[in-house]
């Protein structure tokens, strides 16, 4: 300890600001000599800090360095982190400190992932959502909370047909927290579609995952009913028998011929096709299914159109059909997209192509060949 270096500190704002600027940059990992001090001094306190360094520095215009800092109160038996010390405590070691608060934030991070394989979430699913930081991104603060509600989630599924209101309501006390504008709902979906796909194939699958129909269908392959009215399924000459509304509004649909949109909602209950049906007829596109109407009325054969990548309502009923033992003949547009969710659709128990000779990339350049196979035997 030096008096000395003491009434140096003492003679006005210069010393001061030198000191805070040596102060910060220590505690930044900033120690060697060479390191700058940014201060800015007026002639007054230029002259202030100059009784320290010395008057060639004072009419220098050379900035401080920790090393003249150093130098000077050596000069004067004392030491820059004892100086520091008697005047504001001893500087704390900021960098350490940022790097043990990384390290504990990423064990943290690291045991979230973890808990979620411990409640069987696929691995492939976690290593998706690790790679891109989901729990982070969606709230640096709350990732352990976050994992466990996703935890919670994945021990409640699959869910028999719950609507997802009611899920959200029963695990956590908020009917719209697993909405789709909501952090959880988004992040749910994301690893439930990455959960429900190939690992090959989650990170196409988690792309899609929030459009209106992938959203719908993911909820919907987990036993989860998003809303039930809006997702659809295009049906012609398809009875089915059972006490679920489809049942009796398609019965009377295949007795006048008439296409008929089925929902999720009218989907629910009992239902099962009628004995007569063995083969059932897919397409993609809505054009297919009015051409029969108007071709064949009630001659027409069992026909499904999935108007697009397939609905929950449409994953619903086909996999109904398929569960019964029918025969699906599966027809799509042979562009990307349409050779994407026909190959899912072909991976339903059987699932086989509907005339997979006939040249054309879009239906409707194959329709007169689907509606001549459309016809009935007993109308031919």
């Amino acid at each position: 300890m030096s008096a000395s270096a003491d009434r140096w500190v003492a003679t006005g704002t210069g010393p001061a600001k030198v000191l805070a600027a040596a102060r910060e940059r220590l505690q930044n990992g900033h120690v060697g000599d060479r390191v700058r001090l940014t201060v800015e001094l007026d002639e007054r306190e230029r002259a202030q800090v100059g009784r320290l360094l010395g008057v060639a520095w004072e009419a220098s215009a050379k900035a401080i360095t920790l090393g003249n800092l150093r130098a000077g109160l050596a000069a004067l038996d004392d030491d820059l982190v004892a100086v520091l010390t008697r005047h504001g405590g001893a500087p704390d070691n900021l960098r350490a400190k940022r790097a043990a608060n990384l390290a504990a934030r990423t064990a943290t991070i690291n045991a979230a992932y973890e808990a979620l394989i411990a409640a069987g979430w696929p691995a492939h699913a976690v290593d998706h959502a690790r790679a891109k930081r989901w729990l982070e991104r969606a709230n640096a603060d709350h990732v352990p909370e976050r994992a466990d509600e996703l935890c919670r989630l994945w021990k409640a599924l699959p869910s028999d047909n719950r609507p997802l209101p009611q899920l959200a309501d029963a695990l956590f006390d908020d009917t719209h927290c697993l909405d789709r504008g909501q952090t959880l709902g988004r992040l749910a979906a994301r690893l439930l579609a990455a959960a429900g796909a190939a690992p090959t194939e989650a990170a196409e699958a988690v792309d899609q995952a929030l459009t209106a129909t992938s959203w719908r269908r993911t909820w919907a392959s987990f036993g989860v009913l998003c809303d039930e009215v809006s997702s659809t399924v295009l049906v012609l000459g398809l009875p089915l028998v059972g006490d679920s509304p489809a049942a009796d509004l398609s019965s009377t649909a295949a007795r006048r011929g008439e296409p008929l949109w089925l929902t999720s909602r009218s989907l629910r209950g009992a239902w099962r096709p009628h004995d007569d049906v063995h083969t059932v007829r897919v397409c993609e596109n809505p054009s297919i299914v009015e051409a029969a109407a108007d071709e064949h009325g009630t001659a027409s054969l069992p026909l499904v159109c999935v108007y697009g990548r397939p609905s929950s309502a449409a994953w619903a009923l086909l996999g109904g059909l398929a569960g019964a033992g029918v025969r699906l003949l599966i027809s799509a547009d042979r562009d990307t997209a349409g050779r994407r969710f026909a190959a899912e659709m072909l991976r339903l128990r059987g699932a086989e192509p509907w005339l997979p000779e006939i040249d054309g990339i879009f239906e409707e350049s194959r329709l007169p060949e689907l509606l001549a196979d459309l016809r009935s035997a007993v109308h031919r």
